[in-house]
């Protein structure tokens, strides 16, 4: 079974800056779930806890704020939108991140690394036919 996470609509619980750092922690990405490509082909979604992790990092936005649900995000590796993120993922090269929340916060994140990882078990939301 194939996965992508999708950032609108999925919740942040945390926001954690640490040395030449910064991780994510969702407490609900929105997870797309198919045989074929995520997102594009018959399949389920679902919600669950992910970790995405910037390495060689450099980011704007206040922490504190940047919780809660999400109206729109995006994923850039060497200037190239990755959309759908897979789940598991992880690359290196010129990597540009941005989260817009619901509350009005945005995070917005440079860096040389992203690695993205299930954090805890999935819930089924809703099935697609197409």
């Amino acid at each position: 079974m194939n996965s992508a996470i999708e950032f609108h609509d999925s919740e942040v619980a945390a926001v954690e800056p640490s040395a030449g750092a910064l991780d994510i922690r969702f407490s609900a990405a929105y997870v797309h779930r198919s045989e074929g490509e995520p997102g594009r082909d018959p399949g389920a979604g679902y919600l669950q806890a992910v970790h995405l992790r910037f390495e060689h990092t450099v980011w704007s936005g206040e922490p504190a704020d940047c919780v809660g649900k999400l109206s729109d995000g995006d994923l850039f590796l060497d200037d190239v939108n990755i959309g759908l993120v897979p789940l598991p993922y992880a690359a290196e090269g010129r990597v540009r991140f941005r989260l817009n929340f619901a509350n009005g916060a945005e995070l917005a994140v440079e860096a040389l690394s992203v690695a993205l990882a299930q954090a805890g078990e999935a819930r089924f939301v809703e099935n697609f036919k197409c």
